[in-house]
């Protein structure tokens, strides 16, 4: 298998994993088990799939490099924590965004903002657990095995 079918299914895999976590507590927040909780969650899920997929990779290398800029003379270390801190700020906010509006529709902007702000508060500490294992432990290791020779 080539490394690129390999890097695909790797990131395929943690979007997965992760982002079906956060939906499912983004999604039990919102509506509670109840009967329509499972189609509910899916179609959270997927939505969030297809919003995050594209854009993820684009806005962690932009502040990547934003944080690479701002913060030159910290170490290593320090820039994967403070970028993994607001990864998860913003990947939680656009996954509460589409979460509340799959599961609610776009009512009145105070009720909107009020059931954004729940369903984002809810999963942020588990988005800031993830976002920190994937910047200090997972990031680092997917990094030194890609640049392994094939």
């Amino acid at each position: 298998m080539s490394k690129k079918v390999q890097k695909i299914g790797i990131i395929a895999s943690i979007v997965i994993v992760f982002g079906g976590f956060l939906t499912f507590l983004m999604t039990w927040r919102n509506i509670g088990f109840s009967d329509g909780f499972m189609g509910a969650w899916l179609s959270s899920f997927a939505l969030c799939i297809l919003c995050i997929a594209p854009i993820g990779g684009v806005i962690a290398f932009l502040v990547h490099r934003v944080v690479k800029s701002v913060l030159p003379n910290v170490s290593a270390l320090q820039q994967n924590l403070v970028f993994g801190l607001i990864m998860a700020v913003i990947m939680e906010s656009i996954m509460a965004l589409v979460t509340t509006i799959n599961l609610h529709g776009l009512v009145v902007l105070k009720a909107f903002f009020e059931l954004w702000l729940a369903t984002f508060v809810s999963a942020l500490p588990a988005g800031l657990v993830i976002s920190i294992l994937m910047s200090l432990v997972i990031k680092p290791k997917l990094a030194a095995f890609w640049a392994k020779p094939a």
